[in-house]
């Protein structure tokens, strides 16, 4: 991995681990989308992104991230959706045409989604739970951290 990358892509799982930690933590026991995580990786997840100065992302995340805040207890999900908005706003979101993104070699693997993700991963961090989409790209030689390996112990703290 390249020590001065500045930047990072968190996957759609942890971006809504990162919605809930900045709304309210106790989401975790009530919103079925984050109830694999724990207080400690809300901790975890911070301390992983304190080297990046920026966030970046792509459409794709973004909706399905909005999507899945549908499931959101509704007592808390304007919360989480104006949270949303404060992370678009703050970060780079980055567009590839979809018929673009097809026409890769991963697609038929990864999808529409975390192909678009390794697309980016030359010059971003890609923060993810997905061990395939990690696997992946560093085999494209871009930048992967899996976040499973550090919650496990299978990879120590930056």
């Amino acid at each position: 991995m390249k020590p001065h990358l500045t930047k990072v892509i968190l996957d759609t799982n942890l971006l809504l681990l990162w919605l809930v930690a900045r709304t309210d933590a106790t989401l975790l026991h009530q919103f079925k989308r984050v109830q694999q995580f724990t207080n400690q990786d809300i901790e975890l997840l911070g301390e992983l992104l304190q080297p990046y100065r920026k966030f970046v992302t792509t459409p794709h995340i973004l909706s399905e991230t909005s999507n899945f805040l549908d499931q959101a207890p509704s007592w808390q999900r304007i919360a989480l959706v104006n949270r949303l908005k404060d992370f678009i706003r703050s970060g780079v979101e980055v567009y590839r045409p979809a018929d673009e993104l097809i026409e890769r070699d991963e697609f038929n693997t990864l999808g529409l989604t975390d192909t678009a993700i390794a697309q980016l991963s030359a010059e971003s961090v890609v923060l993810t739970v997905d061990y395939r989409l990690a696997g992946k790209i560093e085999a494209l030689g871009g930048n992967a951290l899996n976040f499973n390996h550090y919650r496990t112990g299978l990879a120590a703290p930056l």
